[in-house]
């Protein structure tokens, strides 16, 4: 069976991870910026068609590293790398994260495969971080909010069409799935 070329070939994924905690304070904690779903429910979550050879970047939470593996395996992908955002603050700083453990200063996006997916660029580091962050500028930077620069990253790495599932606002020749696109 031959599948048509306009299937998606890369697809992102920030999903609303139900944390086993909760914070103080009005603003403190993913519950309090948007509606969160469980593993299962997220295991479960219908993807659009993709094509049969395609790659996955699955942003995680650093207490809910064995969730993400189950969420990537359960949706058909293979797991083969990962990109770390190390998070600046607006001045340029070292950001200083929350955390029980460690104060985190950055996020994790595992990189999984389905089949053999072409990769446009072998020269992407693993790590980046952004030198002028704007992002703080789109309304003093939303809960979990990605810098647009990881989707430069993901360009350079992976073919399209390109799919967002959770996504909070509609991005040029994306197709993007969220409760919260441009809300």
């Amino acid at each position: 069976m031959k599948q048509s070329p306009e299937l998606p070939h890369t697809i992102v994924a920030d999903p609303p991870w139900q944390f086993r905690d909760s914070l103080p304070g009005p603003k403190r904690g993913a519950i309090k910026h948007y509606n969160l779903m469980s593993t299962a429910d997220i295991m479960a979550y219908e993807l659009p068609e993709m094509h049969t050879n395609s790659r996955l970047f699955l942003w995680r939470v650093a207490s809910m590293q064995e969730d993400a593996l189950q969420v990537m395996r359960a949706w058909g992908y293979e797991l083969k790398s990962e990109i770390v955002w190390v998070k600046k603050t607006k001045h340029g700083k070292r950001a200083f994260g929350m955390g029980h453990q460690v104060r985190n200063e950055h996020e994790v996006c595992l990189i999984g495969i389905k089949g053999h997916p072409m990769v446009h660029s072998r020269s992407i580091r693993s790590t980046f971080s952004v030198e002028n962050p704007s992002w703080f500028d789109a309304a003093m930077g939303e809960h979990s909010e990605k810098p647009d620069d990881f989707y430069h990253i993901v360009k350079q790495l992976s073919p399209g069409p390109y799919v967002e599932l959770f996504g909070r606002k509609k991005r040029s020749g994306w197709k993007v799935f969220g409760d919260e696109v441009e809300k």
